[in-house]
């Protein structure tokens, strides 16, 4: 059996030379005698900063772009990326030391994922960053680390909607779920929070990902705004963040 390497799946990003696929107009060959071993990840820089410009160019002003790290947090990439968005959200400890070497500002920050250690949670409210709470657990803890501190931690809640985002490769929303607070417990927490050494941001709703039906993503955002309206009067301040998360699916496959 014979195999006609020279025949390429059609790519956006990438040509080819021949047999070889070109990353950056370099030939993989080249790069793994540059390298010296095998297996390797490279990345083109001109094509993730145009696709970042693409995203830009076509969202409105007031809308805010974050990269989610846990996408991808390998270091150099992150600091590559992280002058081309509005801030970055982590994951872990471990992403939040590496959000915080890019020079971002830490108001640009934010820490989301359920199960955050104390640990975890001490650093994010010592580098100042935004925490986006998930459970009754999480605000506790925050606060036993604020009264010992004397520091102010900065808090948006994460409500786990009473809706799903339909067609959606991971769900976030629609029913018990790991991610943030039960839409219907959260006006209680939000009135519990007026007398807790904490500030209060706004919310971060999103009730999936990896969905590529552009239909289905816009009733979810419509719904996730219109969450934050019916929750806003329960806060103990003014909602000034709204994190829709969630982003664009990726067409892998294709």
């Amino acid at each position: 059996m014979s195999i006609d390497f020279t025949q390429h799946a059609a790519s956006p990003f990438f040509s080819a030379r021949g047999a070889e696929l070109l990353v950056g107009g370099i030939e993989l060959s080249e790069l793994v005698g540059r390298i010296g071993h095998t297996p390797f990840y490279v990345y083109d820089r001109r094509v993730i900063a145009a696709q970042i410009g693409k995203l830009r160019a076509v969202l409105p002003r007031e809308v805010e772009l974050h990269y989610a790290m846990k996408a991808n947090p390998m270091p150099e990439l992150v600091r590559f990326v992280a002058p081309l968005v509005d801030g970055l959200d982590v994951a872990s400890g471990r992403e939040l030391e590496t959000a915080l070497t890019t020079g971002i500002a830490a108001q640009d920050i934010s820490f989301a994922g359920p199960g955050k250690s104390v640990t975890e949670l001490r650093r994010a409210i010592e580098a100042d960053i935004i925490i986006n709470m998930e459970s009754p657990r999480e605000l506790r803890e925050i606060v036993a680390i604020a009264t010992a501190t004397g520091r102010r931690p900065k808090l948006c809640v994460r409500v786990n909607p009473d809706f799903e985002l339909k067609s959606s490769g991971m769900k976030m929303g629609g029913g018990p779920k790991q991610f943030g607070v039960d839409a219907e417990a959260v006006p209680a927490l939000l009135q519990s929070m007026r007398s807790l050494p904490v500030e209060f941001l706004g919310f971060h709703i999103f009730s999936g990902s990896q969905n590529l039906k552009s239909d289905s993503i816009i009733d979810a955002q419509q719904k996730a705004l219109a969450l934050a309206e019916r929750l806003a009067p329960d806060a103990p301040a003014p909602v000034r963040v709204l994190n829709v998360g969630g982003g664009l699916g990726i067409p892998y496959f294709p």
